[in-house]
């Protein structure tokens, strides 16, 4: 399956150019190689106790050019190949957990990240910890529904387009009723096949339903099925009738009592481009007060005080977190709106200057390339958050003309290849023992990012 054959060549044509000046091993001895890494990545399935991933991480040996550069341990292509048909050439097999998890209300056999959102990594679900039976699908979701579109869009396969559209309808079936105060909001987490739970307890997310609505869109820009663009703007109307007067909303709330259970979030931007999205589709104005109303509150107030915090499901409150997703793309959002004179371009540049004063860690081992960890609640570099920052990075370069600028993101965006496994598995990161859906798919998405911007 050629998923990716419309993209540009830049970044890649580089790269294969490049690489015929590496040592490495030969055809053989590299085929040899995987094999075995793929019997001791796969071994014989145990219901006792938890699967030795530290022992199967497989780390390979690094690439560099004659200028000493890292290079990528497989093309972005093969990345993206490979990491795809993981997810659907018989994923279904390689899933250890109990069959009737992935059964639904109507007795269809869902795929697992619909119920599951992390896993070991033998495919086993974890025996004891808290969000072992845990999804977060208006998030994790929409980062395959976006990318599906962004493979189907590259090559015409109508199977990748479906598979978006499953995971869009099971969204949009699954959201709250249409008669409660947050009405049509796909849920942010779900726990056991329940909507809700764990530390969202009975509420919703806001923000996710915004950034599933811009996933919405994609969709019916991609298929031109007005079911799509219906679910966006539900979404749209519900969070205009329950933003706050200073243009924000409750990080976790009841989505029936309007209770509120965690309060602050930076992470409003994507109401702001969903409001001027379904404007321009519908060519009126009717949200641009609301638009307004949080762009302000964004002006004012993160962008000025760099309190980018409330952005995970599975993170607890703290006035001392700090995340930098939603500021990643507020970033893109601020290139891509930028004149002479409003000064969105210095914004951008202090935005990120403040993401890599913050989050930035040189790779040891894999040098000069740079990772991103996740939040400092969870301090750790990962492969989405590192290629997700360096995409971000070749907007940047691109608005400054900065080519040392660019090399640095292709160095971070060449080190995460390395995150592939043997069995095509991408890791969160080689020290992590969970295998997340989102980070698997993530990688993807900014992967192709690289290349369409190449």
């Amino acid at each position: 399956m050629k998923l990716i054959k419309n993209f540009s060549r830049g970044i890649v044509l580089v790269i294969i150019i490049s690489t015929t000046m590496c040592k490495s091993v030969s055809n053989k001895n590299k085929e040899d190689a995987i094999t075995e890494s793929k019997k001791k990545v796969r071994p014989e399935h145990s219901f006792e106790g938890n699967f030795d991933w530290k022992s199967n991480m497989v780390i390979a040996d690094r690439k560099y050019d004659e200028a000493g550069m890292l290079m990528p341990l497989q093309s972005f292509e093969e990345t993206i190949e490979r990491g795809v048909s993981f997810l659907l050439d018989n994923h279904l097999s390689w899933f250890r957990g109990p069959g009737e998890n992935l059964i639904d209300e109507n007795k269809q056999t869902q795929m697992p990240w619909v119920y599951y959102s992390n896993l070991q990594h033998n495919g086993e679900p974890f025996p004891k910890s808290p969000d072992r039976f845990v999804s977060y699908p208006a998030f994790h979701h929409s980062l395959m529904i976006k990318s599906f579109i962004k493979l189907f869009n590259s090559s015409g396969d109508k199977r990748i387009l479906m598979e978006a559209k499953k995971l869009a309808d099971w969204n949009i079936t699954n959201s709250t009723q249409s008669d409660v105060a947050y009405a049509n909001m796909p849920y942010s987490t779900f726990e056991e096949k329940k909507p809700g739970g764990f530390r969202d307890k009975s509420g919703i997310m806001p923000d996710k339903a915004a950034i599933m609505s811009l996933a919405y869109l994609d969709l019916y820009k991609a298929s031109n099925d007005q079911r799509f663009l219906k679910a966006a703007e539900a979404i749209g109307k519900s969070l205009a009738k329950n933003q706050r007067p200073n243009g924000t909303w409750p990080f976790r709330v009841d989505p029936k009592t309007k209770t509120v259970i965690e309060d602050y979030t930076s992470s409003v931007i994507y109401a702001v481009m969903l409001f001027e999205n379904l404007d321009e589709l519908n060519k009126n104005h009717q949200y641009k007060t609301y638009r307004d109303r949080t762009w302000g509150w964004l002006m004012n107030g993160p962008i000025k005080t760099k309190e980018f915090r409330g952005f995970y499901e599975d993170i607890p409150e703290s006035t001392e977190g700090r995340t930098n997703y939603d500021c990643l793309d507020l970033i893109r959002y601020l290139l891509a709106n930028r004149t002479e004179s409003n000064g969105y371009l210095e914004i951008a540049l202090e935005l990120n200057a403040w993401t890599e004063e913050t989050f930035l860690d040189k790779i040891e081992g894999f040098e000069p390339a740079e990772g991103i960890r996740e939040q400092l609640q969870c301090n750790v570099v990962m492969g989405i958050h590192s290629l997700n920052w360096a995409s971000m990075l070749l907007d940047l370069a691109a608005a400054t003309a900065d080519e040392k600028m660019r090399n640095r993101a292709i160095q971070t965006a060449n080190y995460i290849t390395y995150y592939l496994q043997p069995d095509d598995r991408i890791v969160v990161g080689f020290q992590w023992n969970q295998w997340w859906y989102s980070c698997h798919i993530g990688v993807i998405l900014y992967l192709l990012d690289f290349l369409q911007k190449a």
